[in-house]
């Protein structure tokens, strides 16, 4: 003879009796173990709880003295783990975040219709059987208590099923839950998303076959954390028998601190590579332990003109180009890097017999133990260097005067006569023929009046300290132009003293001429800059200010000296600053443009709130250099968004009072209607049925129009005939004769962008009505326009003069309408910026336009 089932006593307490009589009686058909007790309010409550026991307790929120928070919160002092439902008709987020504070374990807001009850009696049968399940394993859980107290390891057992039977004190720790809300949860709740389905499968297979996927002894596996982070595991699981099932125990170590060193390594690593990727330098990495290369950049191959992938095998391969007469000086400076810095400037003789030269300078990498584990590297192309060295060298044995190179000339002076000789070929710049005698007397004369006493300054404090000169002066040709040269020398010693000082003149007329260009279109751009209202601005890779429009200075207060010495983050308020930074480090890191609100913090102290836009700042070879932007005033934004909160916080409320006060007047009369049917056949119920519908339906649009129906979420791309295919659905069940066409207007029905649940309810509504005033074999088209889309039916039509007060609120042209379907698409539309017009349709009937419309 089978065992009978326990049953559930349920404490039910409601102030409004024909419901509270109503619950009752629905739930007991639900479910034959449900024996209920009523109180009419939460003192009654208390009284009956402290003479009997019950399995559970469910609760309405608004009733006179205590209310359903303050109930649970009374209940919660002497029994903090009865399960207690939350069963209302005030719907507000406020009311489910106090009562998930105060211990609620269920939440459920009171609707329409019978199947509510049933959704109750469902409520009710999970929480007690999760009580009871709880209190068992509680028992289970004090004895493990006693043998884990003191490990730092987390320990938990399983059943076959996967369910967590026992946690520790060191998982509670460890994953950030407590322990009482673990036990009873699948492990999968440790178990990072992207493993569990694996978990499970090796799990079945396991119990089925006995077969082990994996090592069960310190195998390496993630967890997950409450706060939804991932735990690095070392994890050892064994199995054993209690209360003749199978049971599982595990042991997890978290290696962590092991996982950030190795992390911290290769993010090390992969900042190197992406910092060296873009660099015209070699940068390259080698592991001495193991003789192997780690990395090197791209810029490998544009130098050497080899593959890298050779390298990669074999890392002394690169001596392969070495000059021969450099290679062996180069292979005995690689053997002693390891300890110490090295730098070599050598040759190297590419594939096509070019030579180029390279300066290659390395440093070890120490690890925390002191211990070399890497050797870095820079390697530079010098050829243009060492090209420039022997032109200037080749300059300075400019003794006969005949060298001719391009815009160059050659001169030297003897710093005992002071006698200057110059290159005829400095002459010819200036405008002489080889053939012609410059009438020129002493050679200086070429300089124009105001430079000749700076460059004789310039040559003699050279003469004096046996060092180089290097200065700009003007030159008179021989046409009366004037060209701009470069003069730069070096002294020949001997003993200490000048001998002789010997250099060249090179023109640098044109690129004078060019930085003047420069600047000209520098000041224009920074004049276009400081007409602009908002203000701009560039920080360089480090953050610092190198560009900025006055607008900045006239915001904030501070003068162009102030923003000199500030950084990015010193611009907005501290606790921005840390946001600030990291959105600039991306703009950095990913090259690409960010937006977000933050403020400005005024040199008084005064936040102003903005909306900042960065992107990166590149130089004229495509180079990263730093970050650029412009800042929007969003004060009047901010003040808008202000008060339409407020305004829905107000609407809010309203809705809750209207939701409360007659939802549950209408839960009762639609229950007891139902109830009737099943004694009696009456004429009478089917209007009342009429008119609770109706009424449902007024309360229903209230409701939406108070809710949602003046606000909009975030638009996104939305395929307009797919919503129109949806809400015909949701229309046609009430509709069997009515007809769904679409025109065949060019364009057709395109993407839009729109909030998708608002737009919805528009097509809704629009359809809902054309079948409600149509007639059941009504026929609707829906089309595009340029800048939007129509619906039209071949129905009666709307009079003209009823067309005016169609979308006021609560106005209608049946008797069944409920007022507000069209002031509901009117809200729809004015929150995206639409129009909505009505006029007559194709075919007698009406069509209503949606234009203003944004196509994706």
């Amino acid at each position: 003879m089978s065992e009978q089932p326990s049953p559930i006593r349920i404490l039910h307490v409601d102030d409004e009796p024909g419901f509270a009589d109503l619950v009752a009686t629905y739930l007991q058909r639900e479910d034959d173990r449900f024996e209920v007790e009523l109180a009419a309010n939460a003192g009654d409550g208390l009284d009956r709880l402290a003479d009997a026991e019950f399995d559970c307790i469910v609760s309405d929120h608004d009733m006179p003295g205590q209310n359903g928070i303050e109930f649970l919160e009374a209940v919660r002092d002497d029994h903090p783990d009865l399960p207690f439902i939350l069963f209302t008709g005030k719907g507000s987020e406020e009311v489910a975040s106090e009562a998930i504070s105060a211990g609620v374990t269920d939440y459920l807001q009171k609707g329409g219709g019978t199947h509510q009850y049933t959704v109750l009696a469902n409520r009710i049968r999970n929480v007690v059987e999760k009580w009871h399940t709880e209190r068992e394993a509680e028992r289970i859980r004090t004895r493990l208590e006693a043998i884990t107290a003191n490990s730092n390891d987390a320990i938990l057992t399983i059943d076959a099923e996967g369910t967590i039977q026992f946690v520790n004190r060191a998982a509670e720790e460890m994953f950030g839950y407590e322990r009482d809300s673990l036990v009873g949860e699948p492990l999968t709740t440790l178990v990072p998303p992207r493993h569990r389905e694996a978990h499970l499968d090796a799990m079945e297979r396991y119990l089925e076959t006995g077969e082990r996927t994996i090592d069960w002894k310190a195998v390496e596996f993630p967890g997950r954390h409450r706060d939804g982070h991932e735990i690095p595991l070392s994890v050892s699981f064994n199995e054993f028998e209690e209360d003749d099932e199978r049971r599982f125990v595990g042991v997890l170590r978290d290696i962590s601190d092991r996982v950030r060193m190795e992390e911290d390594l290769r993010e090390r690593e992969r900042r190197f590579r992406q910092m060296a990727e873009n660099l015209q330098e070699i940068v390259w990495m080698t592991d001495p332990e193991k003789e192997e290369l780690i990395y090197v950049n791209r810029a490998y191959e544009e130098i050497w003109g080899r593959s890298a992938e050779g390298l990669y095998e074999s890392p002394r391969s690169f001596l392969d180009a070495v000059h021969p007469d450099d290679r062996d000086r180069i292979e005995d400076a690689l053997d002693a890097q390891a300890t110490g810095t090295y730098e070599e400037e050598y040759r190297v003789r590419r594939p096509d017999g070019e030579v180029r030269w390279v300066n290659d300078r390395a440093v070890p990498i120490e690890n925390d133990a002191g211990e070399v584990y890497r050797i870095v590297g820079i390697t530079s192309d010098i050829t243009d260097r060492k090209e420039r060295e022997q032109e200037y060298d080749r300059l300075l044995d400019l003794l006969d005067h005949t060298e001719q190179i391009a815009d160059v000339g050659g001169w030297e002076i003897d710093p005992e006569t002071e006698d200057v000789f110059w290159s005829d070929h400095l002459f010819e710049m200036l405008g002489w023929d080889d053939d012609e005698e410059p009438p020129l007397g002493e050679a200086l004369d070429v300089y124009v009046e105001d430079d000749r006493a700076r460059v004789e300054n310039a040559v003699r404090d050279a003469i004096e300290a046996g060092d180089s000169v290097d200065v700009e002066a003007r030159f008179q040709r021989r046409d009366g132009g004037v060209r701009r040269f470069r003069i730069r020398g070096e002294p020949t010693l001997d003993g200490g003293e000048v001998v002789a000082l010997r250099g060249a003149v090179q023109d640098i007329t044109e690129q004078k001429h060019r930085e003047q260009e420069l600047r000209d279109e520098q000041q224009f751009v920074q004049s276009i800059y400081n007409a602009l209202p908002d203000p701009l601005y560039a920080f360089d890779t480090n953050g610092d200010p190198i560009r900025w429009n006055v607008r900045l200075e006239e915001i904030t207060g501070y003068t162009g000296d102030d923003i000199r010495g500030m950084s990015v983050t010193d611009f907005v308020p501290a606790d921005e600053a840390e946001t600030v930074a990291e959105k600039f480090q991306r703009v950095l890191e990913d090259e690409a443009s960010v937006t977000f609100e933050s403020a400005i913090r005024t040199r008084d102290g005064e936040r102003l709130p903005y909306e900042f836009t960065g992107g990166p700042l590149k130089d004229a070879n495509g180079e990263l250099v730093g970050v650029t932007g412009i800042g929007r005033d969003i004060q009047a934004r901010k003040e808008r968004e202000r008060e339409l909160q407020e305004r829905n916080e107000r609407l809010n409320e309203f809705a809750s009072i209207v939701s409360h006060d007659l939802q549950t007047p209408l839960n009762v009369v639609e229950g007891r209607v139902e109830l009737a049917r099943e004694e009696c056949d009456s004429e009478h119920l089917d209007q009342i049925d009429t008119a609770l519908d109706r009424m449902t339906r007024i309360l229903e649009d209230v409701l939406w129009l108070a809710r949602e129906g003046r606000d909009i979420g975030s638009t996104e791309p939305v395929a307009l005939r797919s919503a129109v295919e949806s809400a015909w659905n949701l229309v046609s069940e009430s509709a069997d004769g009515a007809e769904l066409r679409y025109a065949d207007d060019e364009g057709g029905l395109r993407t839009i962008r729109a909030d998708s649940d608002r737009l919805s309810q528009l097509l809704e509504n629009l359809l809902g009505n054309a079948v409600e005033h149509g007639g059941d074999d009504v026929t609707i088209t829906v089309g595009g326009l340029d800048d939007g889309f129509y619906v039209e039916d071949d129905g009666p039509g709307i009079p003209t003069e009823k067309r005016e007060r169609l979308f006021e609120m609560g106005y209608s042209t049946s008797e069944g309408g409920t007022g507000f379907g069209m002031s509901i698409v009117k809200q729809v539309a004015d929150a995206h910026g639409w129009d909505v017009r009505v006029t007559d349709g194709s075919e007698s009937g009406a069509r209503f336009e949606i234009t203003g419309v944004e196509f994706s």
